[in-house]
């Protein structure tokens, strides 16, 4: 057992250096955005992962320190609630002396077996190891048979609009490992999270910060984030987080 979580440690090492486990990730991270002004009393959260119910430590840990949070979540962690989404969830947010304050973590996920494996996780009732992400993996089977179809499927809308974000990122790349997949997956949401930003947020009246990267499941009970970007926005200036 020690050498096989050994095993995992050196996986996360190599793949995801310098990942947190999620709580020491939002009270990090919670911290951080107070020398900024975002508290739980001024700040809404919006957090966007997969529907998959491993998934939801993440939700609930981000709801411990902020508050109940907007549901940004899709198959994959990819953002598919579009521009009346976000508007949404922005209308959610408590108006303190004029301004408005959002909190966005959002991301894809993985599993890591104790061997070091990725994309593999343990499911309670289900024997043998389980796949995580399923979805990505779905995708990325869809990719090494040559076999990737892009039409929408009226009754697989959500793999499909997956499936549609990632072909452009896809083209030309040698993707055939679900480690590969899920850091593109991260770096894809990211860019359409400050596409959306840009087309929904005033930076006049409002400030924003930016939490992407992975979650990835322990072989034992919990999760771990991997950050690939952690910034916030304050009247209109960047300001990189550091923690």
């Amino acid at each position: 057992m020690l050498r096989r979580m050994a095993s995992f440690q050196e996986s996360v090492d190599s793949h995801f250096p310098g990942a947190l486990p999620e709580e020491d990730f939002l009270r990090r991270s919670y911290r951080a955005l107070e020398q900024h002004g975002f508290t739980d009393d001024n700040a809404i959260a919006c957090v966007g992962v997969c529907r998959d119910e491993l998934c939801r430590s993440l939700v609930w840990a981000a709801r411990d320190v902020w508050g109940e949070a907007f549901n940004f979540s899709s198959l994959g962690g990819m953002l598919t609630l579009g521009t009346a989404g976000f508007t949404a969830a922005h209308y959610h947010a408590p108006i303190v002396n004029g301004r408005e304050r959002y909190v966005y973590i959002v991301m894809p996920h993985i599993g890591i077996a104790e061997d070091g494996e990725l994309g593999k996780c343990l499911r309670s009732g289900r024997h043998g190891s389980s796949v995580a992400c399923g979805a990505l993996t779905s995708v990325l089977n869809e990719v090494t048979s040559g076999k990737l179809k892009l039409g929408l499927d009226p009754d697989n809308t959500e793999y499909s609009v997956l499936k549609q974000h990632l072909a452009p990122k896809l083209i030309g790349k040698v993707v055939s490992d679900i480690g590969t997949l899920t850091h593109l997956t991260s770096r894809l949401i990211h860019t359409e999270l400050e596409r959306m930003i840009e087309l929904t947020v005033d930076p006049a009246v409002a400030d924003y910060a930016v939490f992407t990267g992975v979650q990835i499941h322990m072989p034992v009970e919990g999760s771990l984030v991997w950050l690939n970007q952690k910034y916030a926005v304050v009247r209109g200036e960047r300001r990189d987080l550091s923690f």
